[in-house]
């Protein structure tokens, strides 16, 4: 299933591709688990609809998580202050 995936989104190498071509000929179920994918993938991309997120919403998101790594950098700090303060 890795490999059918891979082929089906471009990631293989040429020899894999090749490789794959050659196995999947003798192979049922890599077939049928090649036309199942193929034909989700296929059906996704003709269903789904591109669109831009808005602006505001790209600031938004990195905002928040700037926000999240302030504090989760804080807490750090903390937890390294406590260990170096309490240790015996």
């Amino acid at each position: 299933m890795q490999m059918i995936q891979a082929v089906l989104d471009g990631s293989a190498s040429a020899a894999e591709v090749e490789h794959f071509k050659l196995h999947m000929d003798d192979c049922l179920p890599c077939i049928e688990g090649y036309k199942l994918e193929k034909s989700i993938k296929d059906a996704l991309q003709v269903k789904m609809e591109k669109k831009c997120c808005p602006q505001s919403t790209v600031v938004d998101i990195r905002s928040k998580v700037g926000l999240g790594l302030a504090v989760l950098g804080l807490i750090l700090v903390e937890v390294k202050l406590y260990h170096l303060l309490f240790s015996c």
